[in-house]
């Protein structure tokens, strides 16, 4: 295990039982993570974490050869990918007889991949890297990494923005009057960039100090990430899992690192 990883295993965890189980994968552009969650008992049982990957491929590769918590059969594996490639296109727009037609606006002739999101009135249309996609098990359901944000919308209430980081990127989600107002995913090596990018977030989305701040993913209290977003805002928050999900394992650990990993079950 690399110096930059993390894996907490339940004692009372017993392999027989990963067919109740779903595997979670979140994979971003520089991060890998996985949870087991038993679907009886909603008892998290494993969860992995590495940050600062400098090949998410070869990670993924290397973590299915090896791991063996991830070469057993489970209930569903569902697995949020990185995609630059994805595109909102509203209920009323959507012709799913001529999807080629999308192609153009993705910026790849890959395939194209849909999820509908009923309850908010649009669908995400996206295409993945195939070189990270075939090292995923055959059955994976694959969402786009908008997904997990996406999936925890109704736990908003009203105007918010929601922000998933992991070491070096965010992942973000603002929500004006009840409804998406915009998603989309940032690289930042440092808070100086972040920094940069938030002051081009707060000018085109027009917030103000007081909007409501959910954080998730890797942030504490008072590193620069949290001391930037300080300065232009009042109300910050952390993020706790949205699901039923409860677990020993993380009763010592910062619970909203995880928050975006296991919101992936709330997708449908």
């Amino acid at each position: 295990m690399s110096k930059n990883s993390l894996l907490l295993v339940d004692p009372n965890f017993k392999a027989d039982a990963s067919a109740n189980c779903h595997l979670l994968l979140k994979i971003t552009n520089d991060s890998f993570s996985y949870a087991v969650v038993d679907k009886d008992s909603e008892q998290v049982n494993v969860i992995f974490d590495k940050q600062g990957c400098e090949n998410v491929e070869q990670d993924l590769k290397y973590a299915f050869e090896t791991d063996s918590y991830l070469s057993k059969k489970y209930g569903a594996i569902k697995a949020a990918l990185h995609t630059s490639n994805f595109i909102f296109i509203p209920d009323e727009w959507f012709d799913a007889d001529n999807l080629a037609v999308y192609s153009k606006f993705l910026g790849s002739d890959g395939k194209i991949y849909t999820k509908h999101h009923d309850e908010l009135g649009f669908k995400t249309l996206f295409s993945l890297d195939e070189n990270v996609e075939e090292k995923l098990p055959e059955n994976t359901i694959v969402y786009p990494q908008s997904s997990p944000l996406l999936a925890l919308f109704s736990h908003l209430s009203g105007d918010a923005l929601l922000i998933d980081f992991t070491a070096s990127s965010f992942n973000i989600l603002f929500v004006k009057d009840k409804k998406i107002n915009f998603q989309n995913h940032f690289a930042a090596e440092n808070a100086e960039e972040f920094n940069y990018f938030l002051l081009l977030i707060i000018e085109q989305l027009r917030l103000t100090e007081s909007i409501p701040i959910y954080l998730e993913g890797i942030i504490n209290e008072d590193d620069d990430y949290y001391n930037t977003l300080l300065k232009y805002f009042n109300n910050l928050y952390f993020f706790l899992p949205a699901g039923k999900q409860n677990s020993e394992l993380l009763a010592d650990m910062p619970k909203h690192y995880f928050s975006g990993l296991l919101a992936l079950d709330l997708c449908e």
